[in-house]
């Protein structure tokens, strides 16, 4: 088991057994090598042994042994003094970035490239001040109106305030549909693979509509609410983020869920009742197209209210499912 050693500093060493390390604390120190992906939470952080990656949230943060993978970094203060192998993705007040990785996202009020520090690919910064006295082999898209090179950079491209959110517009534009497209894709998969389990949900859907909507909207809710009050206190982080990974699945489902029922029930009227994958897939992505189509109907508010009731609608029923089948197991366990 991991083991925590209070010392003025809490001294997380590595354990090689888990795929995944979640640590919280108030003034954390990693201090020896960990083998796996570790998560961490706390209010001053120092990477000071090997990870095989990092993601990471904290006020201060100090990266300086190598991280063989990503970088993730959100705090008030970041700082890397130190090579990753692969990207690095921060935000935060000030960011500080030294040694060599691959390619690096930043967003913050103040970024800073070390003479030491090397981009092999390319940088995606946006800031109020971005001083570049690195290396950067690539492209370098600076967003800002404040910029200074006395670095090296491949390609610069600086764009400014006023002209920054055009083309915001139009990547989100772009992004919003290769979202749907991939959320289509992931319905498809996740239907072939778990045929009868959205089906359960689907005939738990039936009984009750509106029963269903107004549970899994007050349970979205009971969620939220549990989530923020367990992050305020340290102790209660992973328990926090445990409860958003589930929250995100049950909303990722809800949506899918109720696209499968919508299509099979159209497809019920059209005389074709078959169960089977073509079927199944035929359902949901009818489905799923109707209620994308409701998402952008041009009525004030309509999208928006529309979404809440497809996903609160799927949310519920995936509740009621979840404990039919727990009470069935109890049931011949007896």
């Amino acid at each position: 088991m991991m083991t925590l050693t209070l010392v003025p500093l809490l001294v997380i060493p590595g354990n090689p057994s888990f795929a995944l390390q979640v640590i919280s604390g108030n003034r954390i120190s990693v201090q020896e090598l960990i083998e796996d992906d570790v998560v961490i939470f706390g209010e001053t952080v120092y990477i000071d042994a090997p990870t095989k990656g990092a993601i990471i949230f904290a006020n201060i943060i100090h990266v300086n042994a190598p991280i063989d993978g990503d970088l993730f970094a959100a705090g008030g203060q970041v700082r890397v003094n130190t090579d990753v192998s692969g990207k690095i993705v921060s935000s935060g007040n000030t960011i500080d970035l030294g040694g060599k990785s691959t390619n690096a996202i930043l967003a913050a009020n103040n970024v800073h490239f070390n003479p030491n520090s090397v981009i092999i690919k390319d940088a995606y910064v946006a800031g109020g001040t971005i001083d570049n006295e690195g290396n950067i082999s690539g492209q370098l898209v600076a967003m800002t109106d404040n910029f200074q090179n006395k670095g090296i950079v491949g390609d610069l491209e600086i764009m400014r305030q006023n002209t920054i959110i055009p083309d915001i517009q139009g990547w989100l534009n772009l992004f919003g549909i290769l979202f749907i497209i991939g959320f289509a894709i992931l319905g498809v998969i996740l239907v072939k693979l778990l045929p009868n389990q959205f089906e359960s949900v689907r005939l738990v859907m039936k009984k009750s509509l509106i029963k269903n909507t107004v549970i899994g909207f007050l349970l979205i809710i009971l969620f939220v609410v549990v989530i923020i009050l367990s992050a305020i206190t340290i102790v209660g982080m992973p328990v926090s983020a445990f409860g958003l990974l589930i929250l995100l699945i049950g909303l990722t489902f809800s949506s899918l869920i109720v696209s499968f029922a919508l299509g099979k029930k159209i497809l019920e009227l059209l005389g074709q009742k078959s169960s089977r994958d073509i079927n199944n897939i035929s359902s949901f992505l009818i489905g799923f197209v109707i209620i994308n189509l409701l998402y952008i109907v041009p009525i004030p508010y309509f999208g928006q209210i529309a979404q809440v009731i497809v996903v609160s609608m799927g949310f519920g029923s995936i509740y009621y499912a979840v404990r039919k089948s727990r009470s069935s197991a109890v049931s011949n366990d007896l």
